[in-house]
């Protein structure tokens, strides 16, 4: 998390696809279905530290948690996601509480409205994040591309990754689009220290990950052939047990066809 600041990576954005061959978890949704991206603000909101507790262990304790929310953060974050929607099906969906926090609410619909003035092309709509919630499972094919702040992107992106096939399978980038500061790209899934050396880690995620960096850095096509061979291994793996390195070279044999 402090990385995330320190190199302001603003855009943290986590892919929501289900592959040919994934079982998900929603009865009736294929990979027709789910497909869009999440573009969460990673550098305001509730997550800045800012707060702070007065009369610590007392029965009057109180603790407070400021979300921080600026024009400046929201406007580029919604920027970057209407790009995003011009390469892809051209339809973005603010997603915020703006009945409650009518205050942040205000601040980020009032900067979506006047941003989207500048994409005629894209379509656009508003949810509140415990609809959201709902239609990620309901109604997934309603989403292309979905702008939110820093906690409710937190939340959103785990129910995506599981409604794609899990987080074994989910990649994400930490992005300074304005290339100031090198971005990250990382699976969700985390380390798994617990299983380190043992052959067990299914390196789908990571790989997928390597793609959108790839394609972050100017290497779309190349970012395409390992899409290709993610694809295709996923689609005809089936129940097939294979270790770490063995899912890799399938990976990085699947990309090599996929460029000759």
């Amino acid at each position: 998390l402090p990385l995330r600041f320190v190199m302001d990576h603003h855009v943290n954005l986590r892919p929501v696809k289900l592959y040919p061959g994934v079982a998900g978890p929603l009865a009736g949704k294929g990979p027709a279905d789910i497909d869009f991206v999440v573009c969460r603000e990673g550098t305001e909101g509730p997550y800045v530290g800012a707060g702070g507790v007065l009369r610590l262990g007392t029965p009057q304790e109180v603790a407070t948690e400021v979300s921080l929310n600026t024009v400046y953060g929201a406007e580029r974050i919604i920027r970057d996601a209407f790009d995003r929607a011009m390469r892809r099906r051209k339809k973005v969906t603010l997603v915020h509480k703006t009945n409650v926090l009518v205050f942040a609410g205000d601040l980020w619909q009032r900067t979506f409205d006047r941003v989207k003035m500048e994409y005629p092309e894209v379509t656009t709509d508003y949810l509140h994040v415990d609809a959201a919630a709902m239609f990620f499972l309901t109604n997934p094919e309603r989403f292309d591309v979905v702008v939110t702040d820093n906690l409710f992107g937190d939340i959103l992106t785990d129910i995506g990754a599981a409604i794609g096939g899990g987080i074994g399978l989910a990649a994400s980038g930490n992005i300074d689009p304005s290339r100031s500061n090198p971005s990250m790209f990382e699976p969700v899934h985390g380390s798994a220290p617990d299983i380190a050396g043992q052959g067990k880690a299914d390196p789908t995620a990571t790989v997928m990950s390597l793609a959108m960096l790839l394609d972050h850095v100017g290497f779309g096509q190349a970012s395409g052939w390992v899409e290709v061979a993610v694809e295709h291994d996923l689609a005809t793996r089936g129940s097939i047990s294979r270790s770490t390195s063995e899912i890799g070279d399938a990976l990085a044999a699947g990309a090599i066809a996929a460029a000759t």
